[in-house]
């Protein structure tokens, strides 16, 4: 989970989606509904990402160890 690093097509689909929730809690009459998108709000307030960090080697050495770290990893089933 990373703050501030959201991107702006994920950040309009969370404003896309509190709206949705907001009229769907309006036409329903369930305005308890609308609480659900307070959760959304704030993730989208604060740029909240989440999923898996990768990193990009920044030198040609980084990238060989990053390269023999993976081949180490793998195995390979006959």
């Amino acid at each position: 989970m990373k703050l501030f690093e959201l991107s702006l097509d994920k950040l309009l689909i969370r404003f896309y989606l509190i709206m949705l929730i907001i009229i769907v809690a309006g036409f329903t009459g369930l305005w308890w509904l609308a609480i659900l998108s307070l959760p959304v709000f704030f993730t989208a307030l604060m740029g909240m990402t989440i999923g898996k960090k990768v990193t990009i080697p920044h030198t040609q050495a980084e990238a060989k160890q990053d390269q023999s770290h993976r081949a180490e990893q793998t195995t390979v089933k006959a």
